[in-house]
């Protein structure tokens, strides 16, 4: 089976681009012939994703390309959820369309249905179109199908979860070797886009230090142009540290060392954060909000929920926690396990396979 993956790649590295690396690596580890087209326009991450801007329209040199459709059995569409993140496809599932391939499109967050309907009569019906043509769909979860629903018939639309990548995994004894369950350590993993909720964060870990409550935070990610202020606002922080980008081992060593995962997200383009996972994966309680697709891997066994852009809101939930250092540890372990035998690579590959062979 021949097949066209068209969607971003890393750089940079986000969830989608993750993803797309993974299932090319996947594909091609199982003797599939898979071809791709990087549709990155950007080597970095600024905080109006989906947006236009002169740059973007650097993607029409990816229609050269056009011709990569014509041989492969399967093109895979990772669309974006906006207007123009929808047409951008366009002439690749209408040539695919055509030619009678067979097209799949995965939504990878949230907010394609708000963002249809909170178009123009005109785009409106150009989306529908373009997004009626693809053969298959597929979303994170269960609560997103929804998302397709204006679009596909329902036997069309498929739930796949994301996954913790092979690569991080280390032993669970490994894991709690690096774990100090006596006090909070929190961490924030993901770029630090405002929607994620990293200055709501912040906020809450300096009301934590002026009430003398113990903890110890680290922050990690990409900061997005226009928002270097955090370096500043992070360094007046007791207790906490930005360390960057991480990947490979650095990060291994940070979802390890935390025993608390915060992202207090309120990201209109969420769709099923791969760092919620991975942070479940290394054991760690998770702090998050009833937000797009995450409470269909979150639930009062693993995770507290808090309310969205509401600094008090994170500050009581880790008072809580602090306060409550034996529920911790019970929710760390059962993360670990839970979280491994649901989102592995495998699993997620797997189920890609399953859906592209489905009738």
């Amino acid at each position: 089976m021949k097949i066209l993956i068209i969607g971003p790649f890393p750089q940079p590295v986000f969830g989608v681009s993750l993803s797309n690396m993974v299932l090319k690596k996947g594909l091609t580890s199982r003797g599939f012939d898979v071809r791709v087209i990087d549709t990155a326009t950007s080597t970095t991450i600024d905080s109006a994703q989906g947006a236009f801007s002169l740059r973007k329209l650097s993607f029409l040199k990816h229609y050269t390309r056009l011709y990569k459709v014509l041989s492969p059995d399967i093109i895979y569409c990772t669309t974006g959820q906006t207007f123009f993140g929808i047409i951008k496809y366009a002439p690749f599932v209408l040539l695919a369309k055509i030619l009678n391939k067979s097209t799949i499109v995965h939504v990878k967050g949230g907010y394609i249905k708000a963002s249809y309907e909170n178009m123009s009569n005109l785009k409106r019906r150009i989306s529908k179109f373009i997004l009626k043509s693809y053969s298959k769909g597929i979303v994170l979860s269960s609560s997103l199908e929804p998302l397709l629903q204006d679009f596909l018939p329902p036997d069309k639309i498929f739930v796949q979860h994301n996954f913790i990548q092979d690569s991080l995994i280390i032993s669970e004894d490994e894991v709690f070797k690096q774990k100090d369950l006596k006090a909070i350590r929190v961490i924030f993993l993901s770029n630090l886009i405002p929607e994620k909720g990293i200055y709501q964060l912040l906020e809450a870990l300096d009301v934590l230090n002026s009430n003398n409550i113990p903890f110890q935070a680290k922050v990690a990610g990409h900061i997005p142009n226009g928002h270097q202020e955090l370096i500043e606002k992070m360094n007046n922080i007791k207790n906490l540290e930005y360390v960057g980008i991480v990947k490979d081992r650095a990060k291994i060593d940070l979802l390890s060392w935390g025993n608390v995962f915060c992202l207090p997200t309120y990201y209109s383009m969420e769709g099923q954060p791969i760092s919620i996972l991975e942070a479940m994966g290394f054991g760690n309680v998770i702090i998050t909000t009833k937000h797009a697709g995450i409470p269909d891997i979150c639930s009062d066994k693993n995770a507290v929920f808090v309310e969205k852009k509401d600094v008090q809101s994170i500050v009581n939930k880790l008072k809580g926690l602090s306060n409550n250092i034996n529920k911790i540890e019970q929710i760390c372990r059962f993360n670990l396990t839970e979280a491994r035998k649901l989102y592995s690579e495998k699993s997620f590959i797997d189920g890609i396979i399953k859906i592209m062979k489905s009738e």
